[in-house]
């Protein structure tokens, strides 16, 4: 396979970009972590004012600015230990609930 002097400078220019831009969105996650956790300051220091009810009735923090609100509220997660599944289920069972995503992947490092 040969490739042209011009592909390989583009190939070069486009791989630098990348990392350029994955460096500009980590500092953004960082100033958007930074900036989320002065939101979640705010609301629980003004626990009593920030304090209402959501559609499902459970108790949240909340407070609507000029342009958007915020919200804070608990969630729930539950993970299922994927070898305790296999050990009780059949093989059979276990591809019936079961579901596998193949997608490509490109890293630049």
């Amino acid at each position: 396979m040969c490739m042209s002097m011009e592909a390989v400078k583009e190939m070069n220019e486009t791989m630098e970009q990348i990392q350029e831009w994955k460096r500009i969105k980590e500092e953004a996650e960082a100033n958007i972590t930074a900036l989320n956790m002065k939101a979640i300051k705010f609301l629980t220091e003004n626990e009593d004012e920030c304090k209402t009810t959501n559609k499902k009735g459970k108790e949240i923090l909340q407070y609507i600015g000029n342009i958007c609100k915020a919200t804070l509220s608990e969630m729930e997660r539950e993970t299922v230990d994927k070898a305790e599944v296999k050990k009780l289920l059949s093989a059979k069972d276990y591809q019936k609930v079961s579901k596998v995503s193949v997608y490509p992947v490109l890293r630049v490092s």
